[in-house]
């Protein structure tokens, strides 16, 4: 177990970390400062509202979940390099739809409803912004997240990321989505110093801490639920926002 876990409260920070050679912040963006997760279960509501012919088969619940798991499986696949972003928007309605046993309009225009709903349920994570804000007044901060440009752009735009960051990366644009060791490279190269300068903020562990450890940086967990495994990789595994900024604020 790492050194800065504590044993008898799993997942809670333990001894502070020594973090005094951090001279630039990246964060993840999605379920790490931007709640993605709750959005996207709202946009599918909003789906199963608007379309008669999912209420007259499944709850809302099913669909969710459903779709959850079908995306997921093709962002795998993506990231392995398997399949192209217009298979992964293509199916991951089609493939919802076809294990609901469902007959389904048009795949595009279930994505044009379904990403003007994602929109309208944006918001940050609790306590994120606060947290990123306070942050930016010690640190030079970027913002680094796989995705699709036109999406993760409306997103640095509609929370001003733009305004307090010195750099935001998307993995498209990049060339390379985490956690191949390119990206953090990339974006390395961008910020200006070495991967041992570098702390990367993220919610995923084989994407954010075992990409970012791998390249030499350090990396903070943002876990939320469940068990720290035995052999976490994180500098830090922190729940609360807060806990992040105490440790990270001289004279905090």
């Amino acid at each position: 177990m790492s050194g800065n876990q504590s044993s008898d409260n799993p997942g809670l920070p333990g001894p502070i970390p020594d973090f005094s050679g951090v001279a630039f912040i990246y964060f993840d963006l999605d379920d790490t400062l931007i709640d993605h997760k709750t959005a996207q279960e709202r946009a599918m509501v909003d789906i199963w509202t608007f379309y008669p012919e999912l209420q007259a088969v499944v709850e809302p619940g099913q669909l969710t979940s459903v779709y959850a798991g079908v995306n997921n499986r093709l962002w795998t696949a993506y990231r392995n390099g398997e399949i192209d972003q217009s298979t992964l928007k293509r199916h991951r309605i089609e493939d919802t739809f076809r294990e609901l046993q469902v007959e389904m309009p048009d795949w595009r225009e279930i994505d044009d409803v379904y990403m003007e709903c994602y929109q309208r349920h944006w918001e940050w994570i609790a306590d994120a912004r606060t947290a990123f804000l306070a942050l930016t007044k010690s640190y030079p901060v970027g913002v680094m997240t796989n995705g699709f440009t036109d999406t993760q752009q409306k997103k640095f735009e509609y929370f001003s990321l733009h305004r307090y960051s010195k750099h935001l990366i998307i993995s498209e644009q990049a060339g390379y989505l985490k956690p191949d060791p390119r990206i953090f490279e990339f974006s390395a190269k961008k910020a200006g110093y070495e991967p041992g300068q570098l702390l990367y903020v993220g919610d995923s562990y084989p994407s954010d801490i075992v990409g970012g450890s791998a390249s030499g940086w350090r990396t903070a967990w943002y876990h939320q639920n469940g068990p720290v495994p035995d052999d976490n990789l994180a500098d830090f595994t922190f729940r609360h926002f807060s806990q992040l900024v105490e440790v990270l604020t001289p004279n905090h």
